[in-house]
C-alpha cells in the first residue's frame, strides 16, 4: 500500500511555529514518530510539501521517505484552510493510497480488510452542537455558496462527518470527484476568507454527505461512530499505552495538554533516541541537556531569597550533573519511564522485580532555621496546601524540555530511599524491611502506593544487570 503524508507550512517557519502544539518541537517530534511508524510497517511512504517542509522534515530531521514531492507553496490557499493541501494531494494519487496525518501513529500495521478497501477513513462522526456551531456561524455570517445537497444536508438534526486522521482507498474515481468538488467549494468562496471551520465542512462533511448520496461503503480504523466532541484523551492521545493499542490521534486542542505532550516526548524518546537528541539539538534553549556533543548548558540560576540556600542547592546539582554524557543520563531516564509505566500497571509491578535509587538523585534537607514565610515560598513552588509540611526535597535532571524533576518528599517515601541508598533491593525483600518497620502486614498495600509512587516520579527505578 503507498502511504502518503502532506506537510504545508503556508510560508511558517515549523522552528519557530506551533501549528497548533504547545511549542514547535511538539509539531517535529510528532511528524518524526508518525513517519518513523509507518516506516516500521509499509515500504512506500511519500511526503507532499514545500520548500521549508522539506528543508525542516528531510534536511534538517532526516526522515526517511521514499519520495518527497515539493510542489506547494505558501499561497496555495489561505494558511487557515490547511486541509486544502491534504485535498490536493488526495487527487494526486494514481493508485491505492492511505493518507495519514502527521499526528497519526500507529504501533501496528492496519488490517488488511480495512486498507484494501475502496474507501478508508478514521471513522465516522456525528455532530452534536458543538459542529452544529461551527457550521451556522459560516452559513449564517457569510455569502457562502454550496452544493444544494450540503445545503439540505446541514439543516438536519444531526450533522454527519467522517474524522480524515487517515483516509484513501482504491476507488480513485471517487475520490477525484470528491477532491474536485471541495477545490469548487474552495475556490467558489475563497474570497469569504473564512476561518479554520471551513476545513470541517469542505473536507470532513462534504466526503460524508458525498459518500450517502453516492450509496457508498467506508470501511474505518473504528467501526464506532464517534460523538464530534467525543475523542477521550485515555482512548486516542496519551502515548504512555503505545504498545497496547494500534492507533493513536492527537487531535485539535489536545496538542495543548501537557500530559499529551510528555507523553510524546517519552515514546519518541524510547522507541527513537537518536531523533529525539537531533530535535533537542535544534531547540538548545528548551532541551539545553541536548547538545549534539552531549555536553550539558543548564543556566546557572539568580539567586532567589529567602530561599537562596535552595537555589544553590539546585545549581550545584546542575553542575555535578554536567559531568555525565547523554548517553548517560539517557540510559536513566529510559529506566524512569519503564518505572513510571510499571506504577500504571500494577499487574507488572511483582516482588521479584528489583528496584534501585536513581544514580542521579539529590536530596535537599530543609533548614530547621527557616521560618514560616520561608517554608511557604517553597509550598508556593511545588502548589502544595499551607499546612503541607516540608523537609526534604528530591531532584532528579531530565532530558525533557524541564530539565529536571523537583519533588517534595515525604516521611514515608524517605524510608523507602533509605533502604535503597546503598545497593538495589528485591521487591520483596524491600517490602518486608518496611513491613517490619510497623505492627501489622496491614502496611503491604501502603507499602506498595509509596513504592509506585516514587517509580511514577523516577525517584525509583528498575534495577537490570547492566552498568548505568
Amino acid at each position: 500500500m503507498r502511504i502518503v503524508q502532506t506537510f504545508w507550512t503556508a510560508g511558517r517557519n515549523p522552528l519557530k511555529h506551533s501549528f497548533g502544539w504547545v511549542h514547535p518541537e511538539y509539531n517535529l517530534m510528532s511528524w518524526t514518530l508518525s513517519c518513523l511508524c509507518l516506516r516500521k510497517y509499509y515500504d512506500e511512504v511519500a511526503l507532499y510539501t514545500d520548500k521549508m517542509g522539506k528543508y525542516v522534515l528531510i534536511d534538517l530531521l532526516h526522515l526517511p521517505y521514499t519520495e518527497v514531492n515539493v510542489i506547494y507553496d505558501e499561497t496555495l490557499c489561505l494558511p487557515q484552510h490547511w486541509a486544502y493541501s491534504k485535498i490536493k494531494t488526495y487527487s494526486l494519487q494514481t493508485k491505492p493510497f492511505l493518507h495519514v496525518d502527521g499526528d497519526v501513529f500507529l504501533s501496528k500495521p492496519i488490517k488488511d480488510d480495512v486498507i484494501n478497501a475502496p474507501l478508508i477513513a478514521q471513522n465516522r462522526e456525528i455532530g452534536t452542537t458543538y459542529y452544529r456551531q461551527m457550521m451556522d456561524r459560516i452559513i449564517e455570517e457569510s455569502a457562502i455558496v454550496l452544493p444544494q445537497y450540503i445545503e439540505d444536508c446541514l439543516k438536519e438534526e444531526y450533522i454527519v462527518s467522517y474524522n480524515m486522521g487517515i483516509f484513501g482507498g482504491s476507488n480513485l474515481t471517487f475520490i477525484r470527484e470528491y477532491c474536485e468538488e471541495a477545490k469548487r467549494i474552495c475556490e467558489t468562496n475563497k474570497a469569504l476568507c473564512l476561518n479554520g471551520n471551513f476545513n470541517l465542512l469542505f473536507e470532513q462533511i462534504l466526503f460524508a454527505y458525498k459518500v450517502e448520496k453516492d450509496r457508498l461503503l467506508v470501511n474505518t480504523i473504528f467501526s464506532k461512530t464517534y460523538n464530534d466532541n467525543g475523542y477521550s484523551i485515555a482512548d486516542f492521545c496519551l502515548l504512555n499505552s503505545f504498545k497496547e493499542k494500534n492507533y493513536f490521534h492527537i487531535l485539535g486542542g489536545h496538542k495543548r495538554n501537557h500530559d499529551i505532550t510528555d507523553s510524546l516526548e517519552e515514546t519518541l524518546l524510547i522507541l527513537y533516541p537518536d531523533s529525539y537528541k537531533l530535535i533537542a539539538s535544534i531547540f538548545p534553549h528548551r532541551y539545553p541537556r541536548g547538545g549534539i556533543k552531549g555536553t550539558l548548558c543548564i543556566p546557572i540560576m539568580l539567586d532567589d531569597e529567602p530561599i537562596k540556600a535552595y537555589i544553590e542547592f539546585l545549581n550545584k546539582a546542575e553542575k555535578d550533573w554536567s559531568a555525565f554524557s547523554w548517553e548517560e543520563l539517557l540510559d536513566v531516564e529510559l529506566r524512569c519511564i519503564d518505572g513510571k509505566t510499571l506504577s500504571y500497571h500494577k499487574d507488572r509491578l511483582n516482588e521479584q522485580l528489583s528496584v534501585c535509587e536513581n544514580p542521579y538523585l539529590k536530596c535537599f534537607n530543609v533548614p530547621t532555621s527557616w521560618n514560616e514565610e520561608t517554608i511557604q515560598k517553597i509550598r508556593k513552588r511545588f502548589s502544595h496546601k499551607k499546612n503541607v509540611p516540608i523537609q526534604k526535597v528530591a531532584v532528579i535532571p531530565t532530558l525533557s524540555s524541564k530539565h529536571r524533576k523537583e519533588y517534595v518528599l515525604f516521611d514515608l517515601e524517605s524510608q523507602v530511599l533509605e533502604l535503597l541508598r546503598k545497593h538495589p533491593m528485591q521487591m520483596s525483600d524491600l517490602l518486608n524491611e518496611l513491613i517490619s518497620k510497623g505492627k501489622s502486614e496491614e502496611k503491604h498495600s501502603l507499602w506498595m502506593m509509596e513504592i509506585s509512587i516514587l517509580l511514577n516520579e523516577g525517584l525509583l527505578i528498575p534495577y537490570y544487570q547492566t552498568k548505568f
